[in-house]
């Protein structure tokens, strides 16, 4: 497990996939951004395995979640614009923490896995993107195993779900 994974206590098998568990995870993890966190969704709404992070940032603007949402299906956070973004979310808020929200590809085993981490993720590294690391709690979700299917293939219905999952959740942790 690399150092900036979320830690968690000891918890039987049997509970694993345990909602609360889960729960805990956005909730510790959350409640690390402070109040009013920044919430950087990146991804393309052109492709449909890059769209998690634009899905997830309409559906908390949508519904009106207290945070500083950047990156929604109107205007998403792409390589073309993620350091303009990023710069100005430095100069916007000044010292707060960003949390940053990203499909990701992996193993079809992982494929439909949430991940919370502490530390920064690197947009576009599955497509070899040399892009600024970004974020100080990142919330990832595989979409494909690559090998196997293409981000550009994969199915709206799984992105869905799991953007709604993530928002959901964030939501939750806000209230």
């Amino acid at each position: 497990m690399p150092y900036n994974d979320f830690l968690m206590p000891e918890i039987p098998a049997d509970a694993q996939d345990d909602e609360s568990v889960r729960d805990f995870e956005f909730e510790c993890a959350l409640a690390s951004l402070g109040k009013q966190p920044i919430v950087l969704c990146i991804g393309s709404d052109r492709v449909t395995g890059d769209c998690l992070g634009p899905i997830v940032g309409q559906m908390l603007v949508e519904r009106k979640a207290n945070a500083f949402v950047y990156g929604t299906l109107d205007r998403p956070i792409t390589a073309l614009n993620l350091k303009d973004a990023i710069l100005h979310i430095k100069n916007a808020h000044k010292g707060q923490k960003v949390l940053a929200i990203d499909s990701s590809v992996g193993r079809l085993a992982d494929v439909g896995k949430i991940r919370v981490s502490f530390g920064s993720i690197a947009p576009g590294s599955a497509d070899g993107k040399k892009l600024p690391k970004v974020g100080d709690v990142s919330i990832t979700a595989t979409v494909t195993d690559p090998r196997k299917t293409p981000l550009s293939a994969v199915r709206l219905g799984t992105v869905y779900a799991l953007a709604g999952t993530i928002a959901a959740r964030i939501i939750k942790c806000l209230q």
